[in-house]
């Protein structure tokens, strides 16, 4: 709570730095030169993972500034890849890469660089706010609350990858928000409320988990500075007038051009709580998740840039971490009753880890990921407050004016701790550099998730098909296959994987293999597409035409306007000998303007069959029309 009157005076007494602004401008000078420093590296860095959904392949995003008004009037996705419905609705995050695209043409070290140049300015900003909420304390306590915060490895992927700049932003303008809100400025002029609640509005159209700043700003009011319920209802207005403008604007938007909104299910490779089986199963989970949250924060390693299926696994109560994760929970709920009046800062750093999580965390509501680094990059302050505010009570030092017995061993394990965690943030960094090294470590720290196997196995599929040599291709080759078979053994339905090994085995000779993983494919997702047109293929290879025409025909259905599968029909139908059929679907590839000079061909060849020359001889003229002029 707000400090006693006495309590203020007598800080005000003991605080006397020689140059407290000149104290503040070094610190602000170390962190910048800190962030700077651990993540220099990244500069350097390819683009990665999921950078072009929202920003190399986003159709909005490529155009600049003149897709900006796309940007607010549809989901984040739908000029990506044309998802309709509920999605993710980050207009600032897709205006921050348009900006990148006009000023440097989709050059990766710069976008790069400009996250750093984010982060730096986002901790510079939140020493500020700690200074103004701890107002009573000794300038350092602040400074190291904030310089754990800038080293911790959890960071690391928000900072390194080009997409989490949805993270970067959405912290920066929540920041920046709470900065106006708690300013010392008491007078009636309400502009900086104002403020307050458009950068809010920022930080929540920049990533949708923002929105918990809407409790954290205010309650910090509350417990930190001053506790008049009426005056904070009138301050907070502007931040509610911002969350009810980005959930129209977002309602808007997954209306707007995309048919009637509907909710996706979430796959059980992508989130693991999508699989359970019961109440009880789901909650043990759940509580299991938890514990890995508080575990990441206290022991950020290993670290992977995934924790799908099934490196969380589904368990029940017989197991012992759903019941550590709920003690551990219940435990920082109470420790928040008990210092809420004893020491309301220790009291306010836990409260805001159990808000901050509570949009990404899966306790209320399932999201994408079972488990996600970048989803603590907010919540993660609670941990940094928490630490120095603890080891002051348990070393017994007075941090309003930062003396006690025990300064040194306090001073000291808070720098090692620093130290510590960014010697480490800078090795969790250079994972990153490219989608290689990243996959390669995320198979090795999270060797139970599918996905993380599977994505290396693409990787050395790419190294292979650009590889010279013929014995390293075949070795990376056979590097693909066996990541790719860990990753089925884990997820036996992981279409994309079974689908993509099948492919390698057709590659290299082995069409036995082959239709046993597109079979694979297509029991996990009998609407794969590929899978459907490579097994028809592949049967039509072996002159198994009414096989190879069962799978074309699944494949038409599917999509009746795919140029491959029309060709494909074209094809078989013609070796089946039913003419007809072929010409159908021939004249229907030529409706939808496909110039295809197989199927040109293939309708000649149909009508000479048919004893129509007129119509063989119109075709195959056209057919030589497609043909180079030598």
């Amino acid at each position: 709570m707000k400090p006693s009157k006495q309590k203020q005076i007598r800080q005000q007494k003991t605080i006397s730095p020689i140059n407290p602004d000149r104290s503040k401008t070094n610190i602000r000078i170390l962190l910048a030169i800190l962030a700077f420093v651990v993540y220099a590296q990244s500069i350097n860095f390819e683009f990665t993972l999921d950078d072009d959904i929202f920003y190399q392949k986003h159709a909005s995003v490529q155009r600049g500034f003149s897709g900006i008004g796309e940007f607010f009037t549809y989901g984040s996705m739908f000029k990506f890849d044309g998802t309709t419905g509920v999605q993710p609705y980050r207009p600032v995050t897709l205006l921050s890469f348009a900006a990148d695209k006009v000023l440097t043409g989709n050059s990766a070290p710069a976008s790069h660089f400009f996250n750093l140049l984010y982060y730096i300015i986002l901790l510079q900003l939140l020493y500020s706010v700690l200074l103004k909420l701890l107002p009573g304390y000794h300038i350092a306590l602040p400074a190291f609350m904030v310089l754990i915060y800038a080293a911790h490895p959890i960071h690391s992927e928000v900072v390194s990858s080009v997409k989490s700049r949805d993270e970067l932003l959405a912290a920066l303008f929540g920041f920046l928000s709470w900065r106006f809100f708690v300013s010392k400025n008491e007078t009636t002029n309400y502009s900086k409320y104002v403020l307050s609640g458009f950068f809010f509005l920022a930080a929540v159209m920049s990533k949708e988990s923002a929105i918990a700043f809407a409790a954290l700003i205010p309650l910090s009011y509350f417990m930190l500075i001053d506790n008049n319920m009426k005056s904070l209802f009138i301050k907070t207005i502007p931040l509610a007038v911002g969350a009810l403008v980005f959930l129209a604007c977002r309602q808007y938007a997954m209306f707007n051009g995309t048919g009637t909104p509907h909710t996706m299910g979430i796959p059980k490779l992508d989130n693991v709580l999508a699989g359970a089986d019961g109440f009880a199963s789901l909650m043990a989970t759940k509580m299991e998740v938890l514990f890995y949250y508080l575990k990441l924060l206290f022991v950020p390693c290993p670290l992977s840039w995934d924790y799908s299926f099934n490196q969380i696994p589904l368990v029940d109560w017989s197991s012992s971490l759903p019941w550590l994760g709920l003690i551990l929970n219940a435990m920082l709920v109470f420790s928040a009753i008990y210092f809420f009046k004893r020491q309301a800062a220790i009291s306010y750093a836990i409260i805001f880890y159990l808000i901050a999580s509570l949009p990404i965390n899966n306790l209320f509501f399932l999201n994408g990921a079972t488990l996600a680094e970048r989803f603590m990059f907010v919540p993660s302050l609670g941990f940094a407050i928490c630490v120095p505010l603890v080891l002051s009570k348990l070393t017994k030092m007075d941090l309003t004016d930062y003396t006690g017995k025990s300064k040194q061993l306090f001073k000291f394990s808070l720098i090692g701790i620093v130290i510590l965690f960014s010697g480490m943030s800078m090795a969790r960094s250079g994972d990153w550099k490219n989608n290689f090294t990243l996959f390669e470590s995320g198979a090795k720290n999270a060797p139970n998730s599918s996905r993380t196997n599977a994505a290396l196995a693409s990787e050395y599929m790419n190294k292979a098909q650009e590889e010279t040599d013929p014995a390293i291709k075949n070795e990376q080759i056979m590097n693909s296959i066996k990541y790719y078979e860990k990753s089925l053994s884990i997820f036996p339905g992981n279409s994309d994987a079974s689908y993509k090994v099948g492919l390698i085995y057709s590659m290299i000779g082995k069409p036995d293999e082959s239709i046993k993983y597109y079979r694979q494919s297509l029991e996990a997702t009998p609407g794969q597409i590929y899978a459907l047109n490579n097994l028809g293929s592949l049967y039509a290879s072996r002159k198994q035409y009414d096989s190879a025409r069962y799978f074309f025909t699944n494949s038409i259905l599917i999509d009746s306007t795919n140029e491959m599968t029309l060709t494909n029909l074209v094809v078989v139908h013609y070796l089946l000998k039913e003419y007809d059929e072929a010409i159908n679907f021939g004249n229907k590839a030529i409706e939808l303007q496909y110039r295809n000079g197989k199927i040109y061909s293939l309708l000649s060849q149909s009508w000479t069959a048919k004893g129509n020359l007129a119509m063989a001889n119109k075709f195959a003229e056209l057919e030589k029309q497609l043909l180079p002029i030598k």
